[in-house]
């Protein structure tokens, strides 16, 4: 199951084709525990041995913040549903959407935006 870390919804692209360049308040946020493993080949991954769900980021901020060993993380389970606040890019306005859609983690989206750079952002 791909989980995704907060820079990607920080990220320009993210927010303009996940979000066009919208405030986003998270309805849920998900705290993982990891411990990193090691593959016979020698490949480092991370096996989740928990997860809790808080009903805002903050709450999943201090969660993380109070934790005194083990290793914690903020994670997204789709793309299109943002466990952090993201602040609206005031500086980008969508021009245009395809008529032509992708589905991507189970969403139907136009297969291209466009938006116009207005100038710095004014956020």
């Amino acid at each position: 199951m791909p989980l995704y870390y907060p820079a990607y919804y920080n990220s320009t692209v993210a927010r303009l084709y996940n979000f066009d360049a919208k405030a986003v308040v998270p309805t849920e946020t998900i705290v993982i525990a990891y411990e990193e493993k090691v593959f016979n080949e020698g490949d480092v991954y991370k096996q989740i041995t928990d997860g809790q769900s808080f009903a805002t980021y903050e709450e999943a901020q201090a969660y993380v913040a109070a934790q005194v060993s083990g290793n914690y993380r903020i994670v997204g389970t789709s793309p299109f549903n943002s466990p952090v606040p993201l602040e609206e890019l005031n500086s980008y306005e969508l021009i245009h959407s395809s008529n032509a859609t992708t589905t991507s983690a189970g969403q139907t989206l136009p297969s291209v935006k466009i938006f116009e750079y207005l100038g710095s952002d004014n956020s």
